[in-house]
């Protein structure tokens, strides 16, 4: 039996931001926000301030993590997009909070260093 792939966005223009990589304790860390990549952006520069390193080309760049920041879908489209992201994440959260970042950062250089 086949199963039929939804289709997330059929149009040629796409609303939502490329996922951001960042290296941290050794891992490759992919974010991306259901939005339009605020949260993710916020959340990034947050976990470079944890001590992450950013990445200058993700192309060939296969995360360990995914991490997805929920942000309130604004269609049908962007939610059936929202949904696909958050299937694919490791980690989905709420919203960008910085304190998360620093926490996750600290615990991943603690990880890298034991």
């Amino acid at each position: 039996m086949k199963r039929s792939l939804p289709i997330v966005d059929d149009s040629s223009e796409s609303s939502t931001k490329k996922p951001s990589i960042v290296t941290i304790g050794g891992q490759l860390v992919s974010v991306v926000d259901t939005g339009d990549g605020v949260a993710s952006d916020r959340f990034i520069d947050a976990l470079l301030e944890a001590g992450a390193a950013g990445i200058a080309s993700s192309g060939d760049a296969t995360p360990d993590l995914h991490i997805v920041i929920r942000e309130t879908p604004t269609s049908p489209e962007a939610r059936l997009r929202a949904e696909v992201l958050e299937e694919a994440a490791d980690v989905v959260l709420g919203s960008a909070r910085p304190s998360f970042a620093r926490h996750f950062g600290l615990a991943c250089a603690r990880w890298v260093n034991s």
